[in-house]
């Protein structure tokens, strides 16, 4: 059955049912890669999905299920599942549909001209972008990853208080990692992009970028273990900030498990950070003009001028602490469970460059890479102990890259100790981004 009718069967059978209230959440997404390595193609992946989660509130409380099948049939046990696994809920927390009258604001999230991109296309960009790399310095040695990604999606919610919402979304990307050689020493380097824009995917550009930033890193010193002051690159900071973003949720501080517990309106960074949440960046990665449950999505300083202004809430969290959503509920798809995520966080640039930064130190580092988030990292306390790479810094110029060091802190500390904040703004492959950082003193570990 056409999607569209499915939704109204099920929209009358909960009606006929008397269920109290009732929302219908409806995904979409299709998605492919192309891989290519010594000029031909690897491998091929294309794949769709779509399903429907439906809830409604049976005798006071909330019922979920959900549905790949779009059958005439399926409309009634979808509701029925519902009914059923109302009656077995323990939690006492209220849940509610949204149905305010509100207005959205129109997010261009979607480009026609991407989905006309030919597979034949995507796979001579990849096959110059390969080319190009290897081509750039006889240190190349190999190029061990060329991807080329895009992926479209569609949202509906639709429920019982007069909410109808879609919204449709796509984007692209590419990836490539070189290995250089000098001598016995081996390095590696990457560079990516995202898009809506096809034209702007240029393989010089990006191999260009993979193969620098590979050869920067040859060869390598040793320096002893010490303390000192650090520039951390945009592409460090954003994966740091990434893996510590739930300290942002209302539920993690509900649950006690975000230090920002009891934060509200306090310093607890540098007077000149400020960290956004986005939803309606033009360019953005996850823009969008609702969120989960369907509340519009509004631009939020969550903390400025290193006063914390605001925590991400759904409306369950947000009902606990008797405020309005800041539409920030989240899905892992129809089969996930609400959650909170913000859609564009990013830190607000600043002025100088990152070469302006480092100009004023003396001596220190430039971390250009953290590996390790998931196990040298706790996201609760904010205590980090991670490998690193890096540069080092003498009489304000960038010289010799670094043999692995380990660089240990703890995030809360260091937000507080930022100095600079650059204007070199960049995301990495998702929705967090960050201009490079200055920051007063890092613990550094040599090997």
């Amino acid at each position: 059955m056409e999607i569209k009718k499915f939704i109204d069967k099920t929209f009358q059978t909960a009606e006929r049912k008397g269920l109290e209230e009732f929302e219908i959440y409806f995904v979409s997404s299709e998605s492919s890669s192309i891989k290519v390595f010594g000029g031909e193609v690897e491998s091929y992946s294309d794949s769709k999905n779509q399903g429907i989660s439906f809830r409604g509130k049976s005798e006071g409380k909330m019922g979920y299920s959900y549905t790949e099948s779009f059958e005439d049939e399926d409309a009634d046990l979808l509701v029925s599942e519902a009914v059923e696994n109302s009656s077995i809920i323990e939690s006492e927390d209220e849940e509610e549909i949204y149905g305010e009258k509100k207005k959205y604001v129109h997010i261009k999230t979607y480009d026609e001209s991407l989905e006309s991109i030919s597979v034949e296309e995507k796979i001579s960009f990849l096959l110059k972008l390969e080319k190009a790399a290897l081509e750039k310095d006889s240190r190349v040695k190999s190029v061990n990853y060329c991807l080329f990604g895009s992926g479209a999606s569609e949202r509906i919610i639709r429920n019982s208080k007069g909410l109808d919402l879609s919204e449709k979304s796509n984007s692209a990307y590419c990836y490539i990692s070189v290995v250089v050689q000098e001598g016995e020493i081996i390095k590696s380097g990457s560079a990516f992009r995202v898009s809506r824009n096809f034209k702007e995917f240029n393989p010089e550009e990006v191999a260009s970028e993979a193969v620098e930033k590979a050869l920067r890193k040859l060869p390598a010193v040793a320096i002893n273990s010490q303390e000192c002051g650090a520039v951390i690159s945009s592409e460090a900071f954003s994966s740091l900030l990434g893996a510590m973003s739930g300290i942002f949720s209302a539920e993690n501080v509900q649950k006690g498990i975000s230090k920002l517990k009891g934060q509200l309106e306090k310093k607890i960074a540098a007077g000149i950070l400020t960290i956004v949440d986005d939803p309606h960046k033009e360019d953005g990665y996850d823009s969008s003009a609702f969120d989960a449950e369907g509340v519009p999505t509004k631009y939020k300083e969550i903390v400025k001028d290193g006063v914390l202004k605001s925590y991400l809430y759904n409306l369950k969290t947000a009902k606990k602490d008797g405020i309005e959503s800041t539409g920030n509920a989240a899905k892992g798809g129809y089969k996930g469970t609400m959650g909170i995520s913000a859609f564009n966080l990013y830190v607000l640039p600043g002025t100088k460059s990152q070469e302006e930064m480092t100009a004023g130190m003396k001596k220190g580092i430039l971390i250009t890479g953290f590996t390790g988030l998931h196990s040298g990292l706790n996201s609760i306390s904010g205590d980090f102990s991670l490998a690193s790479e890096a540069f080092l810094i003498e009489n304000g110029s960038v010289g010799s890259p670094l043999k692995q060091i380990t660089v240990s802190g703890n995030f809360y500390g260091l937000i507080e100790d930022i100095e600079e904040i650059g204007c070199d703004l960049k995301f990495d492959l998702s929705s967090i981004g960050s201009p490079s950082i200055r920051v007063k003193k890092l613990n550094i570990g040599a090997e």
